[in-house]
């Protein structure tokens, strides 16, 4: 089985830094980052065919793509992370608190805002963010096994498959 890491980690280096500057655009950069996701998957299946030469099956699309959009997503969030200690990205938590949004609820729906947006904005939005990633890399490696034919198909063989 030809090495596909390398696939994997350009799609989704790529994907992970445009996915963290593309969140920051107002009103439909969070949707578009999302989407980008699925880009991963299409850009790494099309760089996997286009390297080899060869025709992927819709499995083996869909596995670079999950891998891809979970890459993506594990670097989009530690950059984000950097960027927001490093001062560039605004602290959500110091956000949610200077908006006021917090004023209008009760102490205790306060409370559980605040543990929430420290839990989504730390170790487990990261976690969440590999998963949401994955299934949407999933559907663009599909998409890009589908798209993407270059030459004869990669024969499945009784190895297992190894990045």
């Amino acid at each position: 089985m030809r090495d596909k890491l390398l696939s994997v980690l350009l799609g989704g280096a790529i994907v992970g830094v445009a996915s963290t500057l593309i969140a920051k655009i107002p009103f439909l950069g969070g949707c578009l980052a999302c989407l980008g996701y699925a880009g991963a998957g299409l850009l790494t299946v099309w760089h996997y065919t286009n390297t080899h030469q060869l025709t992927l099956p819709g499995g083996q699309g869909a596995l670079l793509g999950l891998l891809s959009g979970a890459v993506a997503a594990l670097i989009s969030g530690l950059l984000t992370l950097l960027l927001i200690h490093w001062g560039f990205f605004a602290d959500p938590i110091a956000t949610l608190e200077a908006s006021g949004q917090l004023d209008q609820m009760s102490p205790q729906q306060a409370e559980i805002a605040l543990r929430v947006a420290q839990v989504l904005s730390g170790f487990w939005g990261i976690v969440l963010g590999i998963l949401i990633g994955g299934i949407l890399g999933l559907f663009g490696g599909i998409l890009g096994a589908a798209t993407f034919k270059k030459g004869a198909s990669e024969t499945p063989s009784s190895e297992p498959d190894v990045l």
